[in-house]
C-alpha cells in the first residue's frame, strides 16, 4: 500500500527515501523538480503514519511554504546542506505560510504530532529507497518540444510561402493575355 495517494493510482516523484531523524523513521516521497515542489501534499486527504514528503530545492535558501491547499495538519522541519535541522515547526494547520528563518536546502512535511522530541540541531539521515525513474531531464523534453515547434513553423512558412507565390502567379496569367468569358471557354488576344 502507498503511503501517499491523490486517487487510487501511485504518486509519481523523483523516488522514495528514509529519513530518520533520532529515534523515528518516516518513508517519504522524494520531491525535486517544479512540477512536485509545487505541487508538493495538495489535495491529499491524509498520510499513513510514518509516511512524509521531503524537499529537495537543490541549494541552500529561505523557504516559504503554503499549507494553504492542506487538507490535515503537518508538522515541518527545515534542513540545511549537511541535514541539520534548523527549524522545527509543530502542528501546521491548512491556511499558513511558513517562513524558514535560516537558509535551509530541505524540508519535510509529515502528520502533525510526528516530530515530537525532534528539535533544532539533530541530525536527519535520508537513505534513497526507490531511485528516480531513468527519464530524460526537464530540460530535454523542452528542448525536444522547441525543436519541433520551430519545425512545424518552418513548415507552415514555406507552405504560407508557396500559397502566396501561387496566387501572386495568377494575376500574370490574366495580364499575360488569357481571360475568360468569351464563347469557346478560353481565348488569346
Amino acid at each position: 500500500m502507498e503511503a501517499l495517494s491523490r486517487h487510487k493510482g501511485d504518486i509519481e516523484m523523483a523516488g522514495q527515501v528514509k529519513v530518520t531523524i533520532e529515534d523515528k523513521e518516516w518513508l517519504a516521497s522524494l520531491a525535486r523538480d517544479y512540477w512536485e515542489l509545487a505541487q508538493g501534499l495538495s489535495d491529499i486527504p491524509g498520510m499513513e503514519p510514518g509516511a512524509g514528503m521531503l524537499f529537495d530545492l537543490g541549494i541552500e535558501q529561505s523557504i516559504t511554504v503554503t499549507t494553504e491547499p492542506m487538507l490535515f495538519s503537518l508538522d515541518i522541519v527545515f534542513l540545511n546542506e549537511e541535514l541539520v535541522i534548523t527549524e522545527v515547526y509543530r502542528d501546521v494547520r491548512a491556511g499558513y505560510l511558513v517562513h524558514s528563518t535560516l537558509p535551509a536546502r530541505y524540508f519535510l512535511e509529515v502528520n502533525a504530532g510526528e516530530m515530537e522530541n525532534i528539535e533544532k540541531g539533530d541530525m536527519a539521515l535520508v537513505e534513497v529507497m526507490a531511485p528516480a525513474q531513468t527519464w530524460a531531464p526537464d530540460w530535454v523534453a523542452a528542448i525536444s518540444g522547441l525543436v519541433a515547434a520551430l519545425g512545424m513553423g518552418v513548415l507552415a512558412m514555406r507552405m504560407s510561402k508557396d500559397l502566396v507565390g501561387r496566387i501572386l502567379e495568377e494575376p500574370k496569367l490574366a495580364s499575360s493575355g488569357f481571360f475568360m468569358g468569351q464563347s469557346g471557354g478560353g481565348a488569346f488576344k
